[in-house]
């Protein structure tokens, strides 16, 4: 199976849509996911991951499926001068200031990460269920294989979310998913449950944040999350 995880279009926060840009990109993100060929949408329930997937399931005539568990996540922390931001921008300086880095069930022991144990919890406890639907079943860091699945899948949903679910299929720190990885409005990350024995599953990237679809319609990237330099 692959799971095409999708970043929503180039966003207007205050008014829960997307910009006259992110129409434009939805609209060529629909083209590119036709010639791929998926055979399920998925959907956060947000405004504007559901306006950019429309754009797609109109274009492949597929029935979507709203999932309440995909939705962004209202996580907070302190910036340098205690102002809240989102947790996923914490500065990466930050982060890395760590020696040596911990692996992914120690990063939730520390400041401030503990505060998103339980909420990260429970993106692995739907992420298991979520995938159990499709035929694989999570034990410990791998996939029991329950019913062999080559569909393709695409998953409308946002930065944050998208982050924190690639660090639980990959198993990695969130952290450091979080300040080392950028997915682009709009963008295409596939995650292939790559099957080597009868018995076993493993996600694996192969592919973060693709924009192929903006460079074909000769749109610009929006830089729509980075916190500092613009790409």
């Amino acid at each position: 199976m692959k799971i095409y995880l999708i970043r929503h279009a180039e966003p207007d926060y205050p008014n829960n849509t997307i910009t006259a840009a992110g129409h434009l990109e939805a609209q060529a993100l629909a083209s590119l996911l036709q010639e791929i060929g998926i055979d399920r949408i998925y959907c956060s329930p947000i405004e504007r991951a559901v306006l950019t997937m429309q754009y797609t399931a109109n274009l492949l005539g597929i029935e979507p499926v709203i999932e309440p568990w995909t939705r962004e996540l209202n996580w907070q922390a302190p910036d340098d001068q205690g102002r809240p931001i989102a947790a996923w921008n914490i500065p990466g300086e930050t982060v890395r200031a760590s020696r040596p880095y911990p692996d992914h069930e120690i990063w939730p022991a520390r400041a401030p990460y503990q505060n998103y144990v339980d909420h990260y919890e429970t993106i692995k406890t739907n992420s298991d269920e979520f995938l159990q639907r499709h035929g694989y079943i999570r034990e410990d860091g791998r996939y029991r294989i329950d019913k062999p699945n080559q569909e393709s899948i695409a998953v409308f949903c946002h930065l944050g979310f998208g982050l924190t679910w690639l660090s639980h299929l990959l198993e990695l720190p969130f952290p450091i998913v979080w300040s080392g990885f950028w997915l682009p409005p709009s963008s295409v990350t596939t995650i292939l449950f790559e099957e080597r024995s009868e018995q076993w599953a493993t996600p694996r990237c192969i592919g973060l944040g693709c924009v192929a679809h903006l460079h074909k319609a000769k749109l610009p990237v929006s830089p729509m999350g980075l916190m500092a330099n613009t790409i």
